[in-house]
């Protein structure tokens, strides 16, 4: 049975699942699928284990115990929504809808469970608004600006590149089904750059790495784009019939000579001199950039100065070039009749999840009340999180949670209900990288009492007084059809019922079709180079209490706080773990396997330090993202901050200093 991985990844893969007596056996990469092509990531290849861990929760929960002791008894269906729903309506009676906080992002990134009944909830119930700005807000605000909507060249053409330039993108671990599309490049000729703080897997493969100084990747982007003007180098006449404020750039570029550029960024004039001489010359470029580009101070800027390169470069006129971040404005789906944002009465605030901290203790005429937590784990994956702990410590706060597993967040519950699995229920399937969509029929029933998250806020819907309303009754596949009911030429012909007969299709775009000139084309010049409206970047030098940059990467073993009780796939780093460049460990006087105290101004941790020849001087790593459970009730997030990025109100996980100091020494 054809099923689709849920899990927040580029690679949305295709998978094939055998069952026998109503459990799932065996899960592999579908072979016809033509991204996945028969291979799965090491994380689905033990999803079984998933599947069929002893933690999972099938029944109930209701707290018995002080908020954050993990302390509960069962309890039925029946009592805990006329509990909860008690609750909120008297919420909403004595504080309005606002008091009431949702809180998810895409621990299943499935249409229906990720955006359809629960938004409908909350949009009758005139809840605060979430702003889901914690992955791509920036880049996505960046992308529309310079090229009107996220769109990017089919992922099936990387291997008629000349030149890929991988810009904080690290596929080896991110995105390991684009490996086979650069590995055939290569062995066509293609050129591959890494541009990465950290000497990544992907780096080992293709060599070509730039070490880029964090958080100067707009200083580096715009030394190309200088140099590329400058020299006579870049396509004029590209940019004359296809963009608007060329010169507007030219003044925002200026100032970043070679010199200044290698000074900001660490990587010598020559090599960003050879690197630009490259972009211009070899055909097709394909700038592929990844999303922790976005995760610092200067997050919208990086991106829009990196996507002016493709257009100085002239990168677009060629089938597979120009810009690739993701693909996301390829499905555009009916979200209207999915979401039903006409629920709404009123025009309630909107909070960034990534201050939920803040959220969480305020005080004054409308503190948050109720918190509703599904897809997510804010106490893992949250920043600042001293803060968010202790407003999730807060009495008077009602948290409900849905959830498959005993999670950080769900151990400060008053109420966790059973969430189904992926493969438990029917949904709908998209991708922000390729260009496919997916149905995924349900291959088993889930265990015990879970129920699907669409099924989760039809419950508490007719429990929070909204019995009888015709929003909360439509069926899943109901919902799909509404989500596929569109006139839009690139859905033409994707129906439930074809899905049903033929689960994977590509949307309706041709591969060799060029974004913004053959299709999605706004207007006769559709590319904007104007700067966006942002403090210019200027190198901060490191504050001298706070001396090591700290990178928060992907790990490959875990989809942040996901699989994060998987005790195979932690194997390979059992404890909470810091790395560092030898340099470093020698000046700091710590020996590999000594615990370190790791410090910023919003909290500290304790890990293992070890040495890493993939840390540069300066820069201190540590794999994203540990259940609290690991390090003593805290994790990396301790340290980071709940600031927010340059516009979009993205995160700023990447611009986060610390101090680390050495608290005993490992075993010689």
């Amino acid at each position: 049975m054809h099923q689709v991985c849920p899990h927040d990844c580029y690679d949305t893969c295709g998978l094939t699942v055998e069952q026998e007596h109503g459990r799932i056996v065996r899960i592999a990469g579908e072979k016809g699928h033509p991204i996945t092509q028969g291979f799965a990531c090491l994380k689905v290849n033990r999803y079984l284990e998933r599947l069929n861990h002893p933690g999972r929760i099938v029944h109930p929960l209701r707290r018995t115990g002080p908020k954050g002791s993990g302390q509960f008894a069962q309890a039925s269906w029946a009592d805990a929504l006329a509990d909860i729903g008690g609750k909120l309506q008297d919420i909403l009676r004595a504080h309005g809808g606002e008091a009431v906080l949702p809180y998810s992002f895409s621990g299943n990134m499935g249409v229906l469970s990720e955006a359809s009944m629960d938004r409908r909830f909350f949009h009758a119930l005139g809840a605060s608004r979430l702003a889901r700005t914690i992955c791509t807000a920036s880049a996505d605000h960046a992308l529309r600006w310079v090229y009107g909507m996220g769109l990017g060249p089919d992922p099936e053409t990387i291997p008629e590149a000349g030149m890929v330039i991988l810009w904080g993108s690290n596929p080896a671990v991110t995105n390991i089904h684009e490996v086979p599309l650069l590995d055939k490049a290569v062995r066509q000729g293609a050129e591959i750059v890494v541009i990465d703080p950290l000497g990544t897997e992907t780096a080992d493969r293709y060599g070509g790495h730039l070490a880029i100084n964090p958080g100067s990747d707009a200083a580096l982007a715009l030394g190309i784009g200088r140099h590329l003007v400058e020299s006579g180098q870049y396509d004029a006449d590209f940019v004359r019939l296809y963009a608007r404020g060329f010169e507007h750039y030219r003044q925002r570029a200026w100032p970043w000579t070679l010199e200044r550029t290698a000074e900001a960024t660490g990587i010598p004039g020559r090599a960003i001199e050879h690197l630009a001489q490259g972009m211009a010359r070899r055909a097709p470029l394909l700038l592929r950039t990844g999303y922790g580009v976005q995760r610092q101070v200067h997050s919208g800027e990086s991106v829009w100065a990196i996507s002016v390169l493709s257009v100085l470069t002239g990168s677009h006129r060629h089938p597979g070039g120009g810009h690739l971040l993701g693909n996301g404005g390829a499905f555009p789906l009916n979200w209207d009749r999915l979401t039903r944002p006409d629920l709404l009465v009123s025009s309630p605030r909107t909070i960034n999840m990534l201050q939920l901290g803040n959220a969480l203790n305020q005080e004054g005429s409308q503190p948050v009340r109720a918190l509703v937590v599904y897809n997510s784990n804010p106490a893992a994956t949250a920043p600042d999180q001293g803060q968010v702990l202790a407003g999730l410590m807060r009495e008077d706060l009602l948290t409900v949670v849905h959830e498959q597993m005993m999670t950080d967040t769900a151990c400060y519950a008053d109420w966790v209900l059973p969430a189904a699995m992926a493969f438990e229920t029917l949904d709908l399937h998209t991708s922000y990288w390729h260009r496919y969509i997916q149905l995924s029929e349900k291959a088993v029933e889930p265990p015990g009492e879970a129920v699907s998250n669409t099924e989760f806020f039809r419950r508490l819907a007719r429990a929070s007084g909204f019995s009888g309303a015709s929003w909360c009754e439509d069926s899943d596949e109901e919902l799909v059809r509404q989500a596929l009911d569109t006139d839009h030429p690139w859905l033409q012909g994707i129906t439930l019922g074809t899905l049903q007969r033929e689960p994977v299709q590509k949307v309706r775009i041709d591969s060799r079709a060029r974004p913004f000139l053959d299709v999605a084309r706004s207007s006769e010049r559709p590319f904007c180079l104007d700067p966006l409206p942002v403090p210019e970047y200027f190198p901060v030098p490191a504050p001298a209490e706070y001396p090591w940059a700290l990178i928060t990467p992907a790990r490959k073993n875990t989809i942040k706080s996901s699989f994060g009780n998987i005790p195979g796939l932690l194997s390979r780093e059992p404890e909470p773990a810091i790395y560092m460049h030898q340099g470093d460990a020698d000046r700091l006087g710590v020996r590999p396997g000594d615990m370190v105290r790791v410090e910023s101004p919003e909290g500290f941790v304790e890990m293992r330090l070890w040495v890493s020849a993939r840390a540069r001087p300066g820069v201190a790593v540590s794999y994203a993202v540990r259940w609290n459970s690991d390090g003593g009730g805290r994790n990396v997030n301790q340290l980071t901050s709940q600031s927010l990025s340059d516009v979009g109100g993205g995160s700023t996980f990447y611009s986060t200093w610390v101090s680390i100091t050495g608290m005993e020494s490992g075993e010689d």
